[in-house]
């Protein structure tokens, strides 16, 4: 057996044996001593040493980031974005038409003579309110305005309309729309574009302060003919449409609106490496991060939060946050064109989500309905503009401050060096761990064929044990455990045929029994001296 098949096939051993959820990559840099003469070969492999992020780094790879609070204890976040909602989506404004037919009141018939008539009268319109909406001010951004004039009188008759409620953005004045109806072209149409304008919405016809008015004023003045026939009842009429109206900037009062997140499903994929055991956090929060530029608050109900366990079992939400509306602010009115950021907690003051994260679910459902100016928030001015966003995201904080009874976690790596092992015929390795963290593992090595059948087993045994935990919270001191994992001939015969190897790690921290919590600070670590002893038939050729 050559010196590098050696070094090869040790570590790759040695690295299997160690595997507990770690990152393989500290295995590549272990340094190898010099070799070390006896009867038969023994070789110091070299010391690896991990910290609470190294052993728990997989769950980086399913979306998790690991990094520590401010107290430097470890803490797992994962963070996922449930929705947003535009202005546009949230808020639209329906087409609508005002219209007013005004008799002269005039019975002329063949007098022989010419006459002129003056009329002016002011009417006002209420726009829709579909949500109980009532707004000050619209300032569009497309649509058009649609007048139509239109006179049963059998005279010339000239107009002027003046739309009070529509104010043109470059001048400053409203809409005044003016011409001649006669027998022979009574009818007029007339559009423009409602970008334009501003609807100007917050008067009634005598100046008051109102909401949703629409005034329009209209001066006609009637030229009879001596021909002219005009009877009392005949007269001008208009209307006015406001067709697919969008707004840029919209003020007032939105109303009671809703938006509800329907089963949204928040895949939690990184506890699947765990199928045994437990794991219990005793604080983590649920965090819903809502980012709302929208002038207006929101009322936020969880109408139904609950985790789907990997069996299937659905574990609901309950407290007092399943129960009582929260508040999410949004900008003022002076703030226009920023962003209020309010996070909703769900702790355990406040609900069951260290049961429903300590079951390790597969998904959670998330049901929330939001509602705009609830009765419970601080009644506040409201705008809207085209690029108003609310969006909905979710934090997951899990602090690494749990009780872990045998949690257990099965992976299958590669075995590729059956090629190396002709020549060994006896393989002793022996792991020395110094550990300051309060937990435990234990280790099973399933050695597999190309058919996934099992040829060889190493059987569970502990790898490093708990370090005891004093008052403060920290652990006392580091514990020191010795290893030896033997290969005998007949062993190393049946790894020759191996493909594979299922590594199967039970992890339980210190005074799991006791249903005691532990805490895992950021600078622990796990310290593993490597060390081999081969009987081999040695070949010093490359």
């Amino acid at each position: 057996m050559s010196i590098k098949r050696i070094r090869s096939f040790l570590l790759a051993v040695s690295a299997t044996a160690l595997l507990v959820g770690c990152n393989f990559e500290y295995f590549a840099d272990a340094e190898l001593n010099d070799f070390v003469w006896t009867p038969s070969l023994a070789i110091p492999i070299g010391e690896l040493s991990y910290t609470v992020e190294d052993l728990f780094g997989e769950l980086s790879g399913a979306g998790v980031d690991i990094g520590q609070n401010s107290d430097d204890v470890v803490m797992l976040t994962y963070e996922a974005q449930l929705q947003s909602q535009t202005a546009t989506g949230f808020l639209t404004l329906a087409d609508q038409t005002f219209a007013q037919e005004v008799d002269a009141g005039l019975n002329v018939n063949t007098q022989g003579f010419s006459a002129q008539f003056d009329y002016n009268e002011v009417f006002e319109f209420d726009l829709a309110a579909t949500q109980n909406e009532a707004f000050d001010s619209v300032r569009f951004s497309g649509g058009s305005i649609d007048i139509m004039m239109n006179s049963e009188i059998d005279a010339e008759v000239n107009y002027t309309l003046t739309l009070s409620s529509l104010i043109d953005i470059d001048t400053r004045l409203p809409l005044v729309v003016s011409g001649t109806l006669t027998p022979a072209n009574a009818n007029v149409n007339l559009s423009d574009a409602l970008s334009k304008y501003v609807g100007d919405f917050s008067k009634d016809k005598n100046g008051n302060v109102v909401r949703n008015k629409i005034v329009v004023k209209l001066d006609y003045q009637v030229r009879a003919s001596g021909n002219s026939v005009i009877q009392a009842t005949d007269g001008v009429s208009f209307s006015m449409s406001l067709i697919s109206p969008k707004f840029d900037l919209v003020y007032g009062f939105i109303g009671s609106r809703s938006l509800d997140i329907n089963f949204e499903l928040l895949n939690l994929d990184f506890f699947d490496s765990f199928k045994e055991g437990s794991i219990s956090f005793a604080e983590p929060s649920f965090n819903f991060v809502f980012d709302n530029s929208f002038g207006f608050p929101l009322g936020v109900n969880f109408n139904q939060i609950a985790a789907i366990t990997q069996k299937g079992q659905i574990i609901p939400l309950t407290g007092s946050a399943a129960t009582t509306p929260g508040i999410v602010n949004g900008p003022l009115v002076g703030a226009i064109g920023t962003s209020v950021n309010t996070v909703l907690k769900l702790n355990s003051t406040n609900s069951n989500i260290p049961e429903l994260i300590s079951s390790m679910p597969k998904k959670v459902i998330i049901e929330v309905n939001t509602e705009t100016n609830p009765a419970s928030a601080p009644a506040q001015y409201n705008f809207i503009g085209a690029s108003n966003e609310l969006s909905i995201g979710v934090l997951l904080e899990m602090p690494m401050i749990v009780n872990i009874n045998g949690l257990v976690s099965r992976q299958n790596v590669a075995f590729d060096i059956a090629g190396d092992l002709e020549q060994a015929k006896k393989l002793t390795l022996r792991l020395i761990a110094e550990n300051e963290l309060p937990l435990g593992g234990e280790i099973e090595l399933v050695f597999k064929d190309v058919n996934g059948d099992a040829v060889f087993t190493v059987s569970q045994r502990a790898l490093f044990e708990g370090a005891p935990v004093g008052s403060d919270g920290r652990t006392t001191g580091p514990t020191t455990n010795v290893v030896d994992i033997n290969f005998l001939d007949a062993d190393i015969r049946l790894l020759e045929n191996a493909t594979s190897i299922d590594v199967v790690t039970r992890l339980t921290t210190t005074d799991a029994s006791s249903n005691q919590a532990v805490k895992f600070f950021s600078d622990y670590s796990l310290k593993i001296k490597l060390a081999a002893q081969a009987d081999i038939e040695l070949n010093t050729k490359n």
